[in-house]
């Protein structure tokens, strides 16, 4: 299932909340800042992320496929297999948005900061 037809909190299809799915998940906003800067392994991209297990990882991952977000490839030439992971198009389509979120969520933070100070 992928995230139009996951969101259905207001019982239309809404552009905000089906963005918002795809980025919800307690890891996908990191997976996408790491992919954003490269292709990465499996592995490699395991260790950037400390506290998250093979699982979740996997799972998340699935998602962002399925939501056609990443991307995966597989180079069987290698022992073990090679599995990496990228951005596809329309996952880079979503970078400039994410830099965003990124600028108004540190904004926010000083401004809360600021005022209970």
């Amino acid at each position: 299932m992928d995230a139009v037809t996951r969101q259905t909190r207001h019982g239309e299809v809404c552009p905000l909340d089906t963005t918002l799915q795809l980025l919800a998940g307690k890891w996908k906003s990191i997976i996408l800042c790491r992919l954003m800067q490269q292709e990465l392994r499996y592995t490699q991209l395991l260790k950037t992320l400390p506290g998250c297990t093979r699982r979740m990882l996997s799972l998340q991952l699935a998602q962002l496929e399925a939501d056609q977000i990443i991307q995966k490839q597989v180079d069987a030439s290698y022992v073990p297999i090679k599995t990496s992971y990228r951005l596809t198009p329309l996952g880079k389509s979503l970078v400039p948005i994410i830099k965003l979120m990124d600028q108004w969520g540190e904004h926010y933070i000083q401004a809360v900061t600021m005022t209970e100070n």
